[in-house]
């Protein structure tokens, strides 16, 4: 069976250099400003974690225009975790551990953002469907790109993710075949909650 592992975790924000504030505030690491997603109408801000991990901040655009998914992100106004990635060194491999599990694997999807400093990086992304709560989507990095761990600041660890789902969540599944090592409990509502160990001491995102 393919291996997985967690890639990244995301907080969104309503606002992206508030986001970038607060995290610096709370943590006493500062975030660096990542790119923009062209067609998604986000930018971001990152932060290196361990294990080859990192953190995204993603804020809409100012100049964004309306979707779902810019909506959701100006609603919040602390940094709120709002998704993660776990990776595969394989993408065909990867779909097909999940195929045979009995998921339903979406079509593979190239994506590309241009850094601060001109640097294009480039990945491959899928999921499964229909899409599930707080489920994460799986990416694969070009090997031309450097992944955005090695070169973005450093001082903060993950400690844990904690995903709480209802009894009956779909989603249940589909995090106990990855077996990336999050925490899963129940409860009435879905929620996220990142906790990070950094300078500041042990920081809740969540």
């Amino acid at each position: 069976m393919e291996t997985f592992a967690i890639d990244h975790v995301i907080v969104g924000i309503a606002d992206l250099n508030r986001g970038m504030e607060e995290f610096r505030r709370r943590t006493g690491v500062t975030p660096i400003t990542g790119g923009v997603h062209p067609g998604r109408g986000t930018h971001n801000a990152l932060v290196a974690l361990d294990k080859g991990r990192y953190l995204e901040i993603l804020a809409a655009s100012p100049d964004a225009p309306p979707s779902e998914d810019v909506a959701r992100l100006r609603a919040f106004e602390m940094l709120t975790p709002c998704g993660w990635a776990v990776s595969t060194d394989d993408t065909d491999a990867g779909a097909k551990s999940l195929e045979d599990a009995g998921f339903d694997v979406s079509p593979r999807i190239p994506g590309a953002r241009v850094r601060a400093d001109g640097t294009r990086l480039e990945w491959v992304t899928f999921g499964v469907r229909p899409d599930l709560e707080l489920a994460p989507f799986v990416i694969n990095w070009s090997a031309s790109s450097r992944h955005p761990s090695a070169d973005s600041p450093k001082g903060c660890s993950l400690a844990s993710v904690l995903v709480e789902l209802p009894a009956h969540s779909a989603s249940r599944r589909l995090l106990e075949q990855l077996a990336v090592g999050v925490v899963i409990e129940t409860a009435k509502v879905a929620r996220m909650e990142i906790t990070l160990r950094c300078p500041n001491g042990t920081v809740r995102l969540g």
